[in-house]
């Protein structure tokens, strides 16, 4: 019988991490069906050898043993996983679902809602979040955060060690990959918004940024903002890691419902989630998360680009 493997989702993450599992599944003499709402991204995903479908998230539980999800909030995710369509909605006798993987950043309380939902139904879950932002999505060099029943996690194994280059199973409840996932988002998030503050500082006083992040890589305040999204985004005035201010929000958000659940203070998170949402107000929700260094040079005054790499003033940075 022909391997059929589902995946829903197809943005900036989903779309690169379905061509390449759409490879390899063709490579195993199976086939990658997929749905996403947006015509043009079923269209890619079909250039890629993935075989989209009519029939939505429904139609992938009727065909498929395994199917994998990439979605942008948690309300998208569990209408997607428990709606009257979703993929698990079709009568037991015309479904074929039997592991479902949910891949998107929607907190402990939606991902457990969701693992109730699907167990009523003879469905497996398996949390399993991933990190690497677009960039890592394009290239395979993604952290793989799996939870659940080791059962479900082996079915699910093979394909997500083809998702990400690192694969790490963090427990068998669905809801200690959110928790995994949003620890580290939180660290990802702060760090780019205190980049920015460090940054505006050492330019402020007259330093060139590119030089700065040379400097801080060498030390001991090297970070991912300072290691990559800076060099790329910022210092380039390109703003274009993949990923905008609207996701970075929830996520802070998110880590902040899952601290209030846990009964855990976080002062410092708590800071950062009010920078998030001055930028994506400032800024724009679907701009660029790497924008929010926009919202720093406008308050000190100074430009972080690269010296000498065409970035102008601040003000010409802010109006781009």
């Amino acid at each position: 019988m022909t391997e059929c493997i589902g995946f829903l989702g197809l943005g900036s993450m989903g779309g690169p991490i379905a061509a390449r599992l759409a490879a390899w599944v063709r490579g195993r003499g199976g086939r990658l069906l997929v749905y996403d709402p947006r015509e043009e991204a079923r269209a890619l995903a079909a250039k890629a050898g993935a075989e989209p479908v009519a029939g939505g998230a429904r139609e992938l539980g009727e065909r498929c043993a395994l199917v994998l999800a990439c979605l942008p909030s948690p309300k998208i995710s569990e209408e997607v996983a428990l709606g009257p369509e979703g993929v698990a909605s079709a009568p037991e006798d015309r479904r074929a679902l039997r592991t479902y993987v949910e891949m998107s950043t929607i907190g402990g309380a939606a991902m457990r809602r969701i693992a109730e939902g699907l167990t009523a139904r003879g469905v497996a879950l398996v949390d399993s979040p991933i990190s690497g932002g677009a960039i890592g999505a394009q290239t395979g060099v993604l952290a793989v955060m799996a939870a659940g029943a080791p059962e479900a996690v082996s079915t699910a194994r093979p394909a997500l060690e083809v998702v990400g280059n690192r694969f790490f199973v963090v427990g068998d409840t669905p809801g200690l990959g959110q928790a995994m996932k949003l620890a580290n988002n939180l660290l990802s998030l702060a760090g780019m918004v205190l980049t920015a503050e460090a940054l505006s500082l050492g330019a402020k006083a007259g330093l060139d940024p590119a030089l700065m992040c040379e400097v801080i890589n060498a030390g001991t305040g090297r970070n991912s903002s300072t290691d990559s999204k800076y060099p790329r985004a910022v210092l380039t005035g390109t703003f274009d890691v993949g990923s905008t201010n609207r996701i970075a929000a929830k996520d802070m958000a998110l880590a902040m419902e899952e601290f209030a659940a846990l009964g855990v203070p976080a002062p410092l998170t708590g800071l950062a989630r009010e920078l998030w949402a001055l930028t994506m107000a400032t800024q724009g929700p679907e701009a660029d998360m790497t924008t929010v260094a926009r919202m720093y040079e406008g308050w000190a005054g100074v430009s972080l680009r690269a010296r000498g790499g065409g970035g102008g003033e601040a003000g010409t940075a802010a109006a781009d």
